[in-house]
């Protein structure tokens, strides 16, 4: 019973912080999956989904500057969908260029080519039920305008209630009416060597007058603080990962104190006997690991089924590799600090006492 509390009080630990860490790599996924290294906008520009209006000539700019390999238009706005049961859905349209670059980086059903088809747009398949479509080739509308459901992508979450809709800037232009048909939001650009990113990020800067330039290591990580530390979402998921993080430790630690506890009678026999402390301590100290490390890997077993579980989900849980090492180590931690706090109850005690 010791082994599977701890293993469900890590489970627990785990759970909330790969909740914390889904909503990070969501709220940044088209950024880091655009498959570019430098990002041109607008002076601001928090985050992908609030992208402003900057000139469509940015491209031939950008393209001059030495280092660039390519550069490729991006454009993103706000919308009304119309659901066939007749209740508008506000949804946020990404508008690619000719590359398809910051576009679905896997299908389920149809190609990423069709945005480029008149009127033609891609869901994601998370959004499907949301948006009421069942089928490629159905048709509805955006802004008052006709669409066709062109394909549906696999996996592109939205961090916002807005679900994402994938279409070509030109048919883009047709349904956001706040640009004109000069003007999309962002110049994605890829570098000749990637490694040197900063520096074309810099030539970048120098040679095109107000917009801001970021590397994409640099813009992911404004988004994340954005939505993270600027919003009431953010915030709520972060103090939800904390407390669970919080008694989930707790609960191990308390398990390892009061199996501690139950033998307490068993560990003053031992000083009674003779033993000397430091030989208590190892044992106490060896049995927190052992107890504690079994704990782990199971609740990580569990952790990995909750993965798999959640992985088509809109909201997964995920990881990395060193946060899951950063968990084990301070869960470890904490059951060293448990076993401390029961070497200390049993050295309190009488060791003549047990034999009254």
């Amino acid at each position: 019973m010791t082994v599977l509390g701890i293993s469900l009080a890590y489970f627990l630990a785990a759970a909330q912080i790969g909740l914390l860490v889904g909503w990070v790599h969501t709220n940044s996924a088209i950024i880091n999956h655009a498959g570019v290294d430098v990002w041109v906008m607008s002076k601001g520009t928090r985050t992908l989904d609030y992208g402003t209006a900057i000139p469509r000539h940015r491209i031939q700019q950008t393209l001059s500057v030495p280092g660039v390999k390519w550069a490729e238009g991006m454009l993103v706005g706000w919308v009304n969908w119309q659901h066939p049961a007749g209740k508008r859905i506000t949804v946020e349209v990404i508008g690619l260029d000719s590359g398809n670059a910051g576009g679905p980086w896997q299908m389920s059903k149809g190609d990423i080519s069709a945005v480029h088809l008149p009127e033609t747009v891609i869901v994601d398949e998370l959004s499907r039920q949301a948006l009421g479509i069942t089928e490629i080739g159905q048709e509805t509308e955006m802004e008052g305008r006709r669409v066709i459901i062109g394909g549906f992508s696999q996996g592109v979450r939205t961090f916002t209630a807005a679900p994402f809709v994938f279409t070509s800037i030109e048919n883009a232009l047709d349904y956001v009416p706040y640009y004109r048909d000069d003007e999309i939001s962002f110049v994605l650009v890829k570098c000749n060597n990637a490694a040197a990113a900063k520096s074309v990020r810099d030539r970048v800067d120098r040679e095109i007058n107000d917009v801001e330039v970021l590397t994409t290591e640099e813009f992911a990580e404004r988004s994340v603080k954005y939505w993270m530390l600027e919003t009431g979402v953010g915030i709520t998921v972060i103090i939800t990962a904390s407390l669970g993080l919080l008694v989930g430790v707790v609960i191990m630690s308390q398990t390892l104190f009061s199996i501690t506890q139950d033998h307490i009678g068993n560990y003053a026999t031992l000083l009674a006997l003779g033993f000397h402390q430091k030989t208590l301590r190892r044992i106490i100290l060896m049995q927190s690991l052992i107890l504690g490390g079994l704990g782990i890997i199971i609740g990580s077993i569990l952790f990995l089924f909750a993965c798999q579980a959640t992985a088509l989900s809109p909201i997964p849980l995920e990881t990395t590799p060193l946060v899951s090492a950063g968990l084990v180590v301070f869960s470890l931690l904490c059951c060293i600090a448990g076993s401390w706090f029961s070497i200390r109850a049993v050295f309190k005690l009488d060791p003549v006492s047990v034999f009254h």
